[in-house]
């Protein structure tokens, strides 16, 4: 989760010498980074860009890209997709360019206090963290897009989207630049700015407000036979129990950026989720309860994830991605709830929801690799797999903390339960830790472990160290009896029709 740096003006102070007083002024906020965005023909499926860098009086300035986003464990080259950069000063004379490393551009100033730089961008991939953009629409994500001052203190970025006739208008949760024009955004800093995707074009908009919440569902691509309005009605109710479970929504604006287009796939964001997939694959009922699981585990993560994570995510080092043992809490966990939470609005039946749970057990058991590669395990080895721990149906070698993390969920509440006699579950696990570690904090594997004990009123470490940090076959029994269930043979249903971060090819 991005931490937030915003650096507020000091207010001027007096220096007291030998009865002398003078003021100190207030330091100078950093200047913004402003970049022009054009895509003058779509149809080359490019976006063009021209940024102006303050240099802050330096000779030289390095300038980067991101080689990952928050949330999609994967190095990228976004770099790669860069195609004829110059820079100039503001006179409009040529400044010379270095390439010191492949995400990184060093510039030599001539002494201009701010340099241009253009650029072009090819976008030709459909997956969360990359560009799209065709005749009807564009898809822009931050780390794939903005170029950034290395090395720099927090400064305001800003974004000044011209858009080409057939695009109508761009959504965002950026809050709007201070001219207050169309298509004119401002972040307080980079963070923000990565954790912002862009779409545009013509989009169908269906909003609603929850506790003085604003939330839009922002429909675009080839829509088809699709229902906005009706996903608008129950995705409102998701927002409601998922409100009832945290007990609050701690923002004022969150988008829902729904982009139907070939592939599919969904990434979090602090304030909106940038969702894509195929419109027809959700015409029957399973397919549209399982698309409503995907949304809920994507809106969960606005809390779990984005203002509750592991302490290792964040600051965010944009050029050295981190390791945490934790995802199994943050996406493992996302999903028992999230799914819980759909049945929770009435959007499941209580079958649905066994059918589904079963399905997810039955995955993880004619998983071969549970047997090698530990859950604490998987989230560390995620850099590995360049499939941010998905798609590992049937390894022999590694175990999805989706999966295993799902599974793990559904046991834990059970033991708390039954350790409690009904009175606390895994849902007063997640409040008590965020409380305790949202925000700037994060949380380590000790510190959520102790969250457990104290909601549990026992030690649970033997617990963890079976399920987390071991290989051994979990123990269903427990969970069975306090529910009441029993395993048995029936079909399973179809796999949910978007997986949580799935990447079609490129």
């Amino acid at each position: 989760m991005p931490r937030r740096r915003n650096r507020a003006c000091l207010p001027a102070v007096c220096l007291l010498v030998a009865g002398f007083s003078a003021p100190l002024a207030a330091a100078e906020p950093p200047a913004a980074i402003v970049y022009n965005l054009r895509a003058p023909r779509p149809e080359s499926q490019t976006i063009e860009v021209d940024a102006a860098f303050p240099t802050d009086n330096q000779a030289e300035i390095d300038i980067m890209m991101p080689v990952w986003t928050p949330g999609y464990y994967r190095v990228e080259d976004y770099a790669g997709r860069v195609e004829s950069l110059t820079a100039r000063n503001p006179d409009g004379n040529p400044l010379d360019v270095a390439q010191p490393r492949p995400n990184r551009r060093r510039i030599r100033t001539a002494g201009a206090k701010t340099i241009h730089v253009a650029y072009r961008l090819s976008c030709k991939q459909r997956s969360v963290t990359t560009n799209w953009v065709d005749t009807d629409l564009c898809t822009l994500n931050g780390a794939a897009t903005f170029f950034t001052l290395a090395g720099s203190p927090p400064r305001p970025h800003e974004i000044h989207f011209e858009l080409p006739a057939a695009w109508k208008r761009a959504a965002t949760s950026l809050p709007a630049a201070p001219d207050r024009l169309p298509n004119h955004f401002r972040a307080a800093d980079y963070d923000e700015l990565v954790d912002s995707p862009i779409v545009a074009g013509d989009p169908v908009v269906h909003e609603f407000d929850v506790a003085g919440s604003r939330h839009a569902f922002v429909d675009l691509g080839d829509l088809g036979a699709w229902n906005g309005a009706r996903a608008a009605r129950d995705i409102e109710q998701i927002v409601r129990a998922t409100r009832d479970f945290w007990g609050e929504l701690p923002f004022k604006n969150y988008l829902f950026l729904n982009v139907f287009r070939p592939g599919g796939g969904g990434l979090e964001h602090k304030n909106s989720t940038l969702l894509t997939a195929s419109a027809a694959r959700f015409e029957n009922p399973g397919a549209y309860r399982g698309m409503l699981n995907f949304i809920s585990h994507e809106y969960f993560h606005a809390f779990n994830v984005k203002r509750l994570r592991p302490v290792e995510l964040g600051p965010f080092d944009y050029e050295n991605p981190p390791r945490t043992d934790g995802l199994w809490i943050s996406e493992g966990l996302t999903s028992y709830h999230a799914e819980l939470l759909v049945a929770r609005a009435g959007l499941a039946t209580l079958d649905d929801y066994l059918a589904e749970l079963s399905a997810t057990i039955d995955q993880l058991q004619n998983s071969p690799g549970r047997l090698v590669q530990t859950l604490a395990q998987a989230s560390l080895d995620v850099w590995n797999t360049s499939t941010s721990g998905v798609g590992l149906r049937g390894s022999k070698t590694a175990v999805s903390y989706y999966i295993k993390g799902t599974v793990a969920g559904f046991l834990l509440d059970a033991k708390i339960r039954r350790l409690t006699r009904g009175k606390n579950s895994l849902d007063d696990v997640m409040r008590l830790a965020y409380r305790r570690y949202s925000g700037a904090r994060g949380f380590t594997a000790a510190q959520f472990r102790a969250v457990a004990r104290d909601v549990a009123g026992l030690d649970l470490d033997p617990w963890f160290h079976k399920v987390v940090e071991s290989t051994d076959e979990l123990d269903y029994t427990e969970a069975l009896d306090w529910y009441g269930l029993h395993f048995a043979v029936a079909p399973a249903p179809a796999p949910p029709a978007t997986d949580p971060k799935a990447v079609p090819a490129e």
